[in-house]
């Protein structure tokens, strides 16, 4: 039973409000449960009735049998209400939760796969009111079992007893039979994550799969998964055969031995018709209940999973959490700065003593390799992970000393994938600012207003992948400008042209061009024709900055900012003169 117990309580601390919603679905379930228990009293006495001849009082008990069974159906109509509740409370409470909760924690996918969390997000979260329900119905059907033989004790002892070690046999066997079907289940779940995993990479770079002509390997790959699935899944199913086909034995053979007792009772005159029909309803009763409540204890079993599950993610903290400050200054002039910072994960040295500044109304350009560490101080930009020692700064002021509120509305930026919901271009920048001349003003400055007034129902177009109604070019430019709505002093641009073409490329540069007019512009890129943009260069070889300073200075230093520079340099040129 403690498992069981320990499901309701985890379910507790995940969303603790609505107790008293909880306690109300405890207390209607137990009375439309109890109540369930009084029409068989309600038939015995109108059996008594007629058995002694005397129509007179039947009367009595038709209308005691009605009574009876509206207090059960408005207990249940109050049971009904409760769910509903809880069943709105947990599933948008807990999903808000866990969206909330990984967005806080993005190295969570480190640890726990994104099928599981997917799969945990969109399903698990619809049954936690199951759990309530399940528990506050088990319980409820206990109680009744608990009552049921108190009346048997009541009229015979013998009959009580018998009834006793039937129902006490029958639900041991069926309980180790639970934790039997809630281990193959976990099982189950578990390879259905690693299926949905592999999905979801597979549709993040559909293109690739089928160009590289990968799906007959990726197809062998999932079929060692769908092995292991099917193993878990033929333990269930054998398990649930047991369950249903076998063990139902044992209840009714035990119907069978005490039907034939109390028919020898009746027939040695120690029982009446009436008694011996009401126990008859009683022992069905408590095959019923007793059914039902280890239905519910099964599947409370199986929803213990799927709130362990849900525990085990909202549990998840990164070992490089980062707590903010409260410096609440919305006056950010945005000069930033790197002074010796070191930064490793799992001791191997991702940037080594790295200083550099990067000046605001002005484009500074990072570059090397891959690997050198570029994505690295975005992230750390960005505040998603926390450096080993040295400082980062905004102001002269850490950037950890300020507020969540702050920080964010002062840093944003574009990434390479230019990522819009599938939702109108209107709600895909009102996740911004929901002020519409503002994204007027903002699709303007990127120059894509044009061509969204262009469309059938203009801002209020849906944008859906299958109908490309925006080119790749032209979802980079609707991300700066959503960019730009956040009024950030400071806007990172990491590899945004890298999978558009030319003259979309030519385009983002003349608009950060403009923009480097009121903001702090940082560009990681590895195109020649965005690198002679930078005001400023910073050359990243191996964690070290080897060459910063002016384009031209360190073109002239460094022979690696060369390589890179010139390997384009008749379009850079080009892009160049076009811009200026």
């Amino acid at each position: 039973m403690k498992r069981y117990f320990d499901t309701v309580k985890t379910l507790t601390t995940i969303a603790n409000d609505k107790i008293s919603v909880v306690i109300q679905m405890f207390i209607s379930c137990c009375l439309y449960n109890l109540s369930s228990l009084l029409p068989p009293i309600a038939a015995s006495g109108i059996i008594a009735v007629i058995t002694n001849n005397n129509f007179n009082g039947i009367w009595y008990y038709v209308l005691l049998y009605i009574l009876f069974y509206v207090i059960y159906f408005s207990m249940l109509n109050w049971n009904y209400h409760t769910y509903t509740t809880l069943a709105n409370y947990y599933h948008l409470e807990v999903q808000k939760k866990l969206f909330e909760h990984v967005s806080n924690n993005d190295s969570i996918f480190n640890k726990i796969s994104k099928g599981k969390i997917v799969d945990t997000t969109s399903d698990d979260v619809r049954y936690l009111v199951d759990v309530m329900d399940c528990a506050s119905a088990a319980l409820m059907r206990f109680l009744q079992l608990v009552v049921i033989f108190i009346i048997f004790s009541f009229y015979n002892i013998v009959v009580a007893l018998i009834a006793l070690a039937i129902d006490i046999t029958y639900l041991v066997l069926m309980n180790n039979n639970s934790k039997k079907v809630s281990k193959y289940y976990e099982g189950t779940r578990k390879y259905e994550d690693k299926v949905i995993d592999t999905l979801n990479q597979m549709l993040v770079n559909l293109k690739q799969v089928k160009s590289l002509n990968m799906m007959p390997n990726l197809d062998k790959k999932l079929d060692k998964t769908r092995v292991k699935w099917k193993e878990e899944y033929k333990g269930k199913r054998k398990a649930m055969i047991d369950r249903y086909c076998k063990m139902p034995y044992i209840v009714y053979i035990g119907k069978i031995l005490l039907y034939i007792f109390l028919a020898y009772l009746v027939t040695t005159g120690r029982m009446t018709i009436d008694k011996l029909v009401l126990l008859i309803s009683y022992f069905e009763l408590t095959i019923t209940c007793t059914d039902n409540m280890l239905t519910y204890l099964l599947n409370l079993s199986n929803y213990g999973i799927r709130v362990k599950r849900i525990k085990n993610i909202l549990d998840y903290t990164s070992e490089s959490n980062i707590d903010f400050g409260d410096i609440t200054n919305d006056y950010i002039n945005g000069l930033i700065e790197f002074n010796k910072v070191n930064y490793e994960i799992k001791n191997k040295q991702i940037l080594n003593n790295v200083s550099f500044k990067i000046y605001p109304n002005e484009i500074t350009a990072i570059v090397g390799h891959s690997g050198s560490g570029k994505t690295t101080i975005v992230n750390l930009l960005y505040r998603l992970d926390r450096i080993k020692s040295g400082s980062i700064s905004i102001d002269d002021e850490s950037i950890y000393n300020y507020t969540k509120k702050i920080y964010a509305s002062n840093v944003s930026g574009v990434f390479q994938r230019p990522f819009v919901f599938e939702m109108s271009i209107r709600d895909n920048l009102s996740l911004v600012d929901s002020n519409h001349n503002n994204q007027i003003e903002a699709c303007k400055r990127v120059g894509i207003h044009d061509y969204i007034m262009s469309l059938p129902k203009g801002y209020n177009t849906i944008i859906k992948e299958e109908e490309r109604l925006l080119s790749d070019g032209q979802k980079q430019l609707l991300a700066i400008a959503r960019a730009i709505l956040t009024k950030s002093e400071i806007l990172i641009f990491d590899e945004v042209t890298s999978n558009i073409d030319p003259n979309s490329t030519t385009q983002i540069g003349k608009i950060l061009e403009d923009l480097k007019q009121d903001h702090t512009i940082l560009m990681i890129t590895h195109k020649p024709e965005m690198m002679v943009l930078a005001d400023h260069v910073i050359v990243l070889d191996k964690g070290k900055v080897i060459a910063k300073g002016t384009n031209e200075d360190v073109y002239k230093k460094s022979a690696l900012y060369r390589e890179l520079r010139n390997k384009s340099f008749a379009s850079a040129s080009n892009i160049e003169n076009e811009i200026i």
